[in-house]
């Protein structure tokens, strides 16, 4: 019996441990937009990450060599070893003679050591673009007014900078903007293929955030229309567009959604990934579905091998423990046999609470000793990582 217990203890505490590790990933990007992927930083964040921001020309450069830079503007020198007219830079993008930049510098601490370069080629749009995006210090809502402006702007980095600029932001200050989003043109950008797939998540998400209930209603519908569209491949930012769909379109549209993908087993596995993105999503940050109705659809998943690891893990995240034996008999089931989903099989069975959830832990440890060691080692790995 105390051998029992101290399994037991252990258990729970090596899944606590897997529960926050493994959906560390998803709520950093839940904070930010989770539907944004491959975020690299915005050039607010550059320019007030460097210890060096300067505006530069071109002089003379050659692959493999330094490049030469006339300084026309300092705009940030906490290094006080950039101070000269012209500099020699080893950069990491290729400019030619006569391109404008602005050089963000990395200073050392070693005041022997050369400064760190990048850059960033601009015109003169872009560099005015650049040089009056607000602080980091400043409120969201304020800094985001600004970047609204210029997603999808004709100038490809304006475009592309606005973009990072709304991923890396908080959701709630996203949707704080949801009166003052262009829902017509988002709506167009969503079908216009040469807006890069990887921002159609985003824009996706913002369709889905109108409150007056007229464009709600039409954002739904046209949401709708675009997730009825064949695929033959993997939709980049289909989540997004999911996700939005079930800001829009509530309860009726997830019962669509589930007929659609979940009770359909030959629903592609990338789409019914995507909408598990979606369903976490909307667990977190949605109004209008109950938990319940959203625990349903997760339960559903259960049914899917190739997505069952994550769903477990989610559901036991949500401390939904009326799926014990339904969880516990996935360790048998053909198909389920894989060490990642044995392992979500046992950290669900640790963490639950339940005296049926130890007593199913213990028949498989009697029945499979080996495995469930090796199920609860890794976890065991998982946890001293995470920690």
């Amino acid at each position: 019996m105390t051998g029992h217990l101290g399994h037991r203890r252990a258990a729970v505490g090596i899944v606590a441990a897997l529960v926050v590790g493994c959906l560390a990933a998803i709520g950093p990007r839940a904070a930010a937009c989770p539907f944004c992927t491959a975020l690299g930083p915005s050039v607010t964040q550059r320019r007030e990450a460097a210890d060096v921001v300067l505006v530069a020309e071109v002089l003379a450069g050659a692959p493999g060599e330094p490049t030469r830079f006339r300084v026309h503007q300092r705009l940030t020198d906490s290094s006080g070893r950039a101070d000269h007219d012209e500099l020699a830079a080893k950069v990491d993008v290729a400019l030619r003679r006569g391109d404008l930049a602005l050089l963000f510098g990395q200073a050392d601490d070693d005041s022997n050591a050369e400064i760190a370069w990048s850059a960033l080629p601009v015109n003169e749009t872009s560099l005015g673009y650049a040089l009056r995006a607000p602080s980091l210090r400043q409120p969201a809502a304020e800094r985001l007014r600004y970047f609204l402006k210029y997603l999808e702007h004709r100038d490809p980095l304006m475009a592309e900078d606005a973009y990072l600029e709304f991923g890396h932001a908080p959701f709630d200050d996203v949707a704080a903007l949801a009166s003052e989003l262009p829902f017509e043109r988002i709506r167009r950008w969503l079908v216009d293929p040469a807006v890069p797939p990887a921002r159609k998540g985003l824009y996706g998400l913002l369709a889905g955030l109108a409150r007056d209930e007229p464009m709600r209603a039409a954002n739904a519908a046209f949401l709708r229309t675009q997730i009825e569209q064949p695929a033959v491949d993997f939709r980049a930012g289909f989540d997004g567009v999911l996700g939005g769909y079930l800001l829009a379109a509530g309860e009726p549209g997830l019962d669509w959604l589930d007929q659609r993908y979940l009770r359909d087993r030959a629903a592609a596995v990338g789409d019914v990934r995507h909408l598990h993105t979606a369903l976490r999503f909307y667990r977190e940050f949605g109004r209008g579905i109950e938990r319940a109705r959203l625990t349903q659809s997760m339960r559903r998943l259960l049914d899917r091998p190739d997505v069952a690891a994550a769903a477990i893990v989610d559901l036991a995240r949500w401390q939904d423990w009326e799926v014990v034996d339904r969880v516990a008999a996935l360790y048998a089931r053909p198909g389920y046999g894989d060490a990642p989903t044995r392992r979500a099989i046992v950290s669900y069975l640790a963490a639950c609470p339940r005296p049926e959830a130890a007593s199913q832990l213990a028949r498989l440890r009697e029945q499979d000793p080996q495995g469930v060691a090796a199920a609860e080692q890794e976890l065991a790995a998982l946890g001293g990582r995470g920690a």
